[in-house]
């Protein structure tokens, strides 16, 4: 029982004692809170969730060095796959299936060697397309990569292969050269060139496709005898070939220049002769000689009567 109220404290009115006014201090400051040692600032993984896209990093390293690069992983890849390809098709078919001529005839082999070009152009296509890289990109550590696509793409690689000619004549290494580094195959082709992602393994195995590549028509072929008539036939028809390929693009070359060119004003006719104040003659008649007078409309000109002797 309280002794100042008289009453029990119970389990829904519990006794709360206060202490008198005078023992508990009128105001308490607040006490300070101790500092807290300090720790220093840890980097946190960002891990990208579902549904969120990361864009890729590429590397180039030096600009010349990968624009020579580039160029060098094509022309061993055009010169081996055209050289194997010609090859297997010397040796194993004797009369070419375009011309019907034998294949080492000039018109044969002018022909197997265009197979063997149409070859490796497919195959530039076909691997960029499935794998992103050739033979010639591998050795060299280059890997074709579509940046919104997981792979290439037969659309991207026809593209990016079709254009190659332009990019071939100037304006692809100063493409490359620029901080995007992608040429015009490239740009319409929605592809990039980076280096590959097998990183230092990335050469090993491209040269070593590429030596296993080459001793193919040493194996297939005829061997060694068919390598060599090969060989005599490339000294053979090669250089004609190329000098008819050169006297067909000055032709086409003089063809545009001449189509280009201004036309000569047509030859006199009345509109001249109206300009120059000279009548024109009329059609079937002689023109008279300079120095003298044209006759007069109407009248017969003089016979002129040579003298005697």
């Amino acid at each position: 029982m309280n002794e100042h109220d008289g009453l029990e404290p119970t389990a829904a009115i519990p006794r709360i004692d206060v202490p008198p006014a005078g023992d508990a201090p009128a105001y308490l400051p607040p006490q300070p809170i101790p500092p807290q040692p300090s720790r220093p600032p840890q980097s946190v993984p960002v891990t990208p969730t579902a549904g969120t896209a990361t864009r890729p990093v590429y590397r180039f390293g030096n600009p010349f060095t990968y624009v020579l690069r580039r160029l060098l992983a094509f022309t061993l890849d055009f010169v081996v796959v055209t050289s194997v390809a010609t090859m297997l098709l010397y040796g194993l078919i004797a009369i070419n299936p375009l011309t019907g001529l034998p294949s080492n005839s000039e018109g044969g082999f002018d022909a197997t060697l265009g197979m063997g070009v149409a070859i490796a152009l497919v195959y530039l296509w076909l691997f960029e397309a499935i794998f992103g890289t050739t033979l010639g990109k591998l050795a060299f550590s280059l890997h074709v990569y579509a940046p919104k696509a997981r792979f290439v793409g037969i659309g991207r690689a026809f593209v990016r292969n079709l254009l190659r000619p332009i990019d071939l004549l100037a304006i692809g290494p100063i493409l490359a050269l620029l901080p995007g580094h992608r040429r015009l195959g490239d740009l319409f082709g929605g592809t990039v060139v980076a280096h590959s992602p097998l990183r230092g393994f990335s050469p090993l195995l491209g040269w070593l496709l590429l030596v296993g590549l080459g001793a193919v028509p040493f194996l297939v072929a005829g061997g060694t005898v068919t390598v060599l008539a090969v060989g005599t036939a490339f000294i053979e028809f090669v250089p004609p070939l190329g000098a008819r390929g050169v006297h067909g693009l000055l032709v086409l070359l003089t063809t545009l220049s001449g189509l280009a060119a201004p036309h000569a004003p047509a030859s006199a006719g009345p509109a001249a002769a109206a300009s120059t104040g000279v009548p024109a003659a009329a059609p079937g008649t002689v023109a008279p000689a300079p120095g003298t007078v044209a006759p007069a409309p109407g009248t017969v000109a003089p016979t002129p009567v040579s003298s005697p002797g």
